[in-house]
């Protein structure tokens, strides 16, 4: 989804090159202009190109539009590309792809009466999301001492683990250390993640446990929090898919945590 700033459908190519780099501009922190476009015969783009490489998330970015009128025909790309390595979400830095080829773009409208561009169809096109397990286990350290702390338990010594259960599946275990005055505990936070077939994770199973009085009042702090997040699901892509049905959806676990999938158009 591309949230364009404008009432009025961008009339050449230069146009629309703008209004998309000033919409990514507003999601993320960029030292350039991201957008490269080539074209055909507008609306017809030979290429569309998005670099997004060392961008860092703005951290209240704008809500994802909500549409108002149904979508129609806008844009057809040769050749789409949109990706960054090394793009900063907190403290964790994600590397992302989407590639793809015979890209249809439809534009609405949201509710303030601004253009919106979603992609609709494409003949192929492969997804791709992964981040080192470190950046993981300091993202999750960032969250379990922020709220931790709120009631005065310390938190350090966290690290992770991920094991496959499935294709689409893994277990994790998070080991960390929970201090409050002079008293310390290990604590053990297991929980799953599995991936649907839209790039939807949910987490669930999610616990708390470890040994002694130190271990019950840091988990008792930690488990309201894990289970406001257990049954959640969240969206890895904010990208309305239309006619595009994501297939071979696959996580997989070494030194970075991968998720991969392939997408095309339904044919009859």
């Amino acid at each position: 989804m591309f949230p364009l700033n404008t009432e009025i459908f961008p009339a050449t190519a230069a146009q629309l090159e703008r209004l998309l780099n000033e919409s990514l501009h507003h999601l993320f922190f960029l030292a350039r202009q991201p957008v490269e476009l080539r074209e055909k015969t507008y609306p017809h783009l030979d290429s569309l190109s998005i670099s997004l490489d060392g961008a860092g998330l703005r951290q209240r970015p704008p809500a994802i539009p909500s549409l108002s009128t149904k979508p129609m025909p806008a844009l057809t790309v040769d050749s789409f590309r949109a990706g960054g390595s090394g793009m900063s979400v907190g403290p964790a830095a994600i590397d992302f792809l989407l590639d793809a080829r015979m890209l249809q773009l439809h534009q609405a409208t949201d509710r303030q009466g601004h253009i919106v561009l979603l992609l609709q169809n494409a003949a192929e096109g492969h997804v791709q999301i992964s981040a080192a397990l470190s950046d993981l286990e300091a993202l999750i350290a960032e969250v379990l001492k922020s709220e931790a702390g709120k009631h005065g338990v310390n938190v350090d010594n966290v690290r992770l683990s991920l094991r496959s259960r499935s294709p689409r599946s893994l277990a994790a275990e998070v080991l960390l250390r929970a201090k409050k005055l002079f008293l310390s505990a290990s604590l053990r936070i297991t929980g799953q993640l599995e991936l649907d077939e839209e790039l939807n994770a949910r987490i669930s199973g999610l616990d708390c446990t470890g040994e002694g009085a130190m271990a019950s009042v840091a988990c008792g702090v930690l488990k309201p929090h894990l289970h406001t997040l257990d049954g959640r699901e969240f969206s890895l892509m904010s990208l309305p898919l239309g006619e595009v049905r994501l297939r071979d959806v696959r996580i997989a676990v070494g030194d970075k945590l991968a998720i991969t999938a392939e997408f095309g158009s339904i044919r009859e």
